[in-house]
């Protein structure tokens, strides 16, 4: 089997069939197979997938009994694959004609044990084109340049699966942030990876997609940023990496508790323990400095100094939004 290409579905009747009619429709010469996994859809998403096996051999569907966190739904495509390649694939997504072909030859001529492509976005019918890296060739050092391009969606890569055996992923059980998480994995373990600017890939933005339906509670946020970080420690610990890429992790994390803490507006007592757990496995990521150490404790203690912070470190008008709305609008 050439490719494996992983679907998470849920609750998306409408688009289901357009995203595996793209792949089924590929001009491809080699093997392929589909592995959907229904994450206890309430809409007809499971119907349309069985319906859809009865004439297509390549089709493989599973459905959970209940609803999970989907990295657990992406654990179950990804263990299910046999593939050498792996694919991942959003279920209201699509892939351009002629994408498989072309990734396969590319992963073909340089061996690399990642490729990753870009993608075009389709808000409401308009295709919108926009080059998301201008980096182009295959990379073996230097891999804190490329983690921005891996901060994103699993989707836009084709992944050798040797790379994705015994992940640290496969035993998290987080709804935010499962993307960074997964791909900052499989950067640390690739040897190389090559990047390739060309738009195979189409990202609808879709309000009722399985990430946008995610609602969570600021309880479940705080949970699942402490498992991220606690994961990305371990990540670094079990793998090596350069000190600039610690550093890129680093920074990733450090802006993400910013938009955390201006976003909790219930400072409870449960609260008040999360974030003494968050700030001690913040403490704990490799590279934190003494100083680092200090400005994620008065972040974390004084959401003011979190906002002041943000404006003049990372993002100013940003901050001034959140400032607006977190103390005037209101």
């Amino acid at each position: 089997m050439d490719i494996s290409i992983c679907i998470p579905v849920y609750n998306v009747a409408p688009y289901l069939k357009r995203c595996l009619d793209s792949l089924f429709t590929q001009d491809f010469e080699g093997t392929f197979e589909v592995i959907c996994v229904d994450d206890a859809s309430t809409d007809d998403s499971f119907s349309i997938l069985t319906d859809y096996q009865r004439d297509e051999p390549r089709l493989k569907v599973m459905q959970l009994p209940e609803r999970k966190k989907i990295s657990v739904v992406r654990t179950t495509a990804l263990q299910a694959a046999s593939g050498n390649y792996i694919m991942q694939v959003d279920s209201d997504d699509w892939l351009q004609q002629g994408a498989l072909a072309a990734l396969h030859r590319k992963c073909m001529e340089t061996g690399a044990d990642i490729v990753v492509y870009d993608y075009l976005v389709d808000d409401s019918g308009e295709w919108i084109q926009d080059r998301h890296f201008k980096e182009d060739g295959l990379f073996r050092e230097n891999k804190s340049k490329i983690q921005p391009i891996f901060n994103g969606a699993a989707c836009c890569k084709v992944v050798k699966r040797a790379l994705i055996a015994d992940l640290l992923f496969y035993k998290l059980n987080v709804s935010w942030g499962d993307d960074f998480l997964f791909n900052t994995e499989i950067l640390l373990k690739a040897e190389s990876i090559c990047l390739l600017p060309a738009a195979y890939y189409v990202y609808c933005i879709n309000q009722q997609s399985i990430t946008y339906s995610i609602r969570k509670s600021e309880y479940e946020m705080l949970e699942d940023r402490i498992a991220s970080v606690d994961a990305t420690s371990e990540m670094l610990h079990r793998f090596s990496a350069s000190y600039q890429h610690k550093l890129s992790l680093l920074n990733y994390h450090k802006y993400k508790l910013l938009i955390l803490l201006l976003r909790v507006s219930n400072r409870d007592a449960v609260r008040e323990k999360q974030l003494i757990r968050l700030a001690d496995s913040m403490r704990r990521l490799p590279e934190m400095t003494k100083r680092g150490r200090l400005n994620v404790s008065l972040t974390i203690k004084y959401p003011l100094y979190a906002l002041i912070y943000m404006a003049f470190r990372i993002d100013f008008k940003q901050a001034l939004g959140v400032f607006y709305n977190k103390y005037i609008k209101r």
